[in-house]
């Protein structure tokens, strides 16, 4: 994040993206998951993943702390899902015992969490409601918008 930005067509460019995706795997606890790096918005990333990972009429539970977990929703709306918003309380987290009774209602195909939404200053368990997510739902996807919490906050799910 220090590194002076580099063009895609650079011939360094290469070696720094490399170096870039193994300082992201120390980053995320893993040897072999191979992280994706965006070059855009954080808005871009939810579109990316609203329509390359639901189909539409498939169902998405977004665990909104804020102002960036609603847009979540509209941009995975914009392509056709079916998303249940549950709002945390303003400034609050999520209780674990109304997130438990919602995965029960569907049969969701992805889960969203907002690791820290700034608009909120709230900063979500992240291992806390993935361990109960999986419990319940052990097939569910789970997409993390990490955008302010990326390399500053850790990230684990188990």
């Amino acid at each position: 994040m220090s590194h002076t930005a580099t063009s895609h067509v650079d011939p360094k460019f290469i070696e720094v993206f490399g170096s870039c995706i193994e300082m992201l795997r120390k980053v995320f606890f893993t040897k072999d998951a191979q992280p994706f790096i965006l070059s855009g918005s954080g808005v871009m990333g939810w579109d990316a993943i609203a329509v390359n990972l639901l189909q539409p009429n498939e169902e998405a539970l977004v665990l909104s702390t804020g102002v960036f977990g609603d847009r979540f929703v509209d941009s995975m709306e914009a392509y056709g899902a079916k998303v249940t918003n549950l709002k945390a309380p303003l400034g609050g987290n999520h209780d674990m015992k109304q997130v438990e009774e919602e995965l029960k209602k569907k049969d969701y195909k992805m889960v969203t969490i907002t690791h820290v939404d700034t608009s909120t200053g709230v900063l979500s368990n992240v291992k806390g409601l993935s361990q109960l997510i999986k419990s319940i739902l052990p097939k569910a996807l789970i997409v993390v918008d990490g955008v302010c919490a990326a390399a500053a906050e850790e990230l684990r799910s188990r």
